[in-house]
């Protein structure tokens, strides 16, 4: 028997939010690299990317039926800022709207909290603005890029720290939420 909450006549499949694994791996790319190619992004992950992240403790993903992820998201800290940047927050096309993206967000700022203590955070966007509507729901701002450490720009293409490339930055500087998401 399917186990979704039904809210109207839309049935809401349930998810559940988990650290990554290492058997997670070539789920989490297959599911980033592929929307990354689909939205425009450059940035592409490998393997090492994610095995550093589930190594660091800030690696979550959002699980559907029988293991199957179907939303991720990851942070790094940067070393000289000491700022915790966002990345890699997909959620497939099919499941986005549920919530899983907030769910994700706010597990991961509270492991974030628990291992660092409050830091800024910060999130960049594509160029079609997705994600923004959460991350100003979460307290998020948008950043001028002169307001950033140039720290965050040193990875991927030089195209990063480039305003004519639309890519739009959101950070957090206020206590963090306190959001229930178990």
């Amino acid at each position: 028997m399917d186990k979704s909450i039904i809210f109207g006549k839309k049935p809401i499949p349930k998810f559940k939010i988990t650290p990554s694994k290492e058997g997670d791996v070539s789920q989490i790319m297959d599911l980033v690299n592929g929307e990354s190619g689909r939205s425009g992004a450059l940035l592409k992950i490998t393997e090492d990317d994610v095995k550093g992240w589930i190594h660091d403790g800030f690696s979550y993903v959002a699980r559907y039926k029988k293991g199957e992820i179907v939303g991720h998201l990851s942070a790094h800290l940067w070393p000289k800022s000491q700022w915790v940047e966002l990345r890699s927050s997909i959620v497939k096309p099919e499941f986005r709207g549920l919530g899983i993206s907030s769910s994700l967000c706010s597990r991961i700022i509270k492991a974030i909290n628990r291992k660092y203590g409050k830091k800024v955070l910060v999130a960049f966007t594509n160029q079609a603005g997705r994600g923004k509507g959460i991350l100003v729901a979460m307290g998020f701002h948008e950043a001028e890029y002169d307001e950033l450490p140039k720290e965050l720009f040193t990875i991927g293409p030089a195209f990063r720290g480039k305003k004519e490339f639309g890519y739009k930055i959101f950070i957090l500087t206020e206590k963090f939420p306190q959001r229930n998401t178990k």
